[in-house]
C-alpha cells in the first residue's frame, strides 16, 4: 500500500500559530446562491442549503459539545435552562440545520430590561466564510460600537495546580452567595455596576445563584470588595473548571475568592493511593479567560500553578466590545 505524501497530509493540518486564522476550504458548488427564506429553506452565498429552527435544549447541548471538540469553547450545558427560568428575561435561540437535520450553527440573544447579550454564536468549521464581514454590517441594523470599551480576552489553562492552599487568606471575609441577605445582594449588584459600567442587575442576580455556580463575595465590614465564581464546563468525563466572572479590589482579595470558589474540589484527607480522588483540584484542568491588559491576573495564575503544575496560553482568544442601539 502506497502512503500519501507527507506534504499533502501536512497541508490539511490546522495551523497552530497563535492569533492566525485557520484557512478555510473554498467550495465551488453548482447550486443557487443567496436565495430563499431561511425559515423555509435557503441557499447561502456559497451554495449551501440551510434552514432556521427555534433551538431546543437538546440542540444547545449539541452545540456545546461540538464547540468544545472543534474549538475548545468554554461552555456549560445548563446556561439555556437558566435563561428559561428567569421570568423577566426574554431570549431567542436559533439553530441552522441542513437537509439531513445536521447542526450547522447557532446564535442566541438574551435580554433583560435594557441589557442584552448576543452569544452562543457558533458555526461548524466547514461553513465558516463570513465572520470577517459581519462587524461592518452591524451598523446597518442600528448598532454603534464603543471602541473605548473594546477588550481582548485570552484563555489560559493550568494543568494539575499544586499550590492551591497558598491562595487562602483568612483575614478576608468571604461569604457564599446563597447565604447573603437582600441588603448584601443589593451591595453586590451595585459593586458589579460600578466595576463594569453596566446595569445588569436583573440578569446577574439570577445568573449567580445557578446550581452549578460556586459564587463567593468578599466584604470589608459591610462593603463589597470583590466577587468570584467557578463552574464545571464541557470537556470529558472529569470536567474542566472555569473561573469567572472574577472582580476584586486587589491581588489578595482575588486570591481569596479563587480559593473559596474552588475549595469544594480540595479534600486531601479523602484522597488515597488505593482510591485516588480524580476530581481533586490538583488533578484538574482550570481555565481562566482574562483581559490581556490584566498583568496581576497572570501572577495570580502562576501562584496557583505551583511547582508541579503547568501553565499555558490557549490559541483561542476573544475580542469583546460594547454596542449601543440607536
Amino acid at each position: 500500500m502506497k502512503l500519501e505524501p507527507f506534504k499533502e497530509v501536512l497541508k490539511r493540518q490546522i495551523p497552530i500559530d497563535i492569533d492566525k486564522p485557520i484557512s478555510m476550504i473554498v467550495y465551488h458548488l453548482d447550486h443557487p446562491k443567496n436565495c430563499g427564506d431561511p425559515w423555509i429553506g435557503a441557499y447561502s452565498k456559497h451554495g449551501f442549503w440551510y434552514k432556521f429552527f427555534h433551538g431546543t435544549n437538546d440542540d444547545y447541548e449539541k452545540v456545546v459539545a461540538r464547540a468544545y471538540e472543534s474549538d475548545s469553547y468554554k461552555m456549560d450545558y445548563d446556561s439555556l435552562k437558566v435563561l428559561k427560568a428567569i421570568p423577566t428575561c426574554c431570549y431567542q435561540f436559533i439553530v441552522a440545520k441542513n437537509q439531513s437535520d445536521e447542526l450547522l450553527g447557532s446564535i442566541m440573544i438574551a435580554y433583560c430590561n435594557n441589557f442584552a447579550v448576543i452569544g452562543v454564536y457558533y458555526v461548524t468549521e466547514e461553513y465558516r466564510h463570513s465572520v470577517s464581514h459581519l462587524a461592518n454590517k452591524c451598523h446597518r441594523f442600528g448598532f454603534m460600537t464603543s471602541l473605548l470599551q473594546q477588550w481582548k480576552f485570552a484563555t489560559y489553562e493550568i494543568n494539575n495546580p499544586s499550590a492551591f492552599p497558598a491562595l487562602q487568606d483568612k483575614k478576608i471575609t468571604i461569604m457564599k452567595y446563597s447565604n447573603l441577605s437582600e441588603a448584601e445582594i443589593t451591595a453586590l449588584l451595585k459593586y458589579d455596576m460600578n466595576v463594569t459600567g453596566l446595569n445588569r442587575n436583573v440578569w446577574l442576580k439570577e445568573w449567580l445563584k445557578r446550581e452549578n455556580f460556586n459564587t463567593y463575595v468578599a466584604f470589608e465590614e459591610k462593603n463589597v470588595i470583590g466577587y468570584g465564581c467557578s463552574r464545571e464546563i464541557a470537556g470529558g468525563y472529569v470536567l474542566p473548571l472555569l473561573v469567572g466572572p472574577l472582580f476584586a479590589d486587589n491581588f489578595e482579595v482575588a486570591s481569596a475568592l479563587i480559593y473559596a470558589s474552588l475549595k469544594k474540589y480540595y479534600n486531601p484527607d479523602d484522597d488515597y493511593d488505593w482510591d485516588p480522588d480524580i476530581f481533586a483540584i490538583y488533578r484538574r484542568n482550570v481555565y481562566f479567560i482574562v483581559p490581556e491588559q490584566n498583568i496581576q491576573m497572570i501572577a495570580l495564575m502562576e501562584k496557583l500553578k505551583g511547582e508541579k503544575g503547568t501553565f499555558q496560553k490557549d490559541q483561542l482568544s476573544y475580542i469583546v466590545s460594547i454596542c449601543h442601539f440607536r
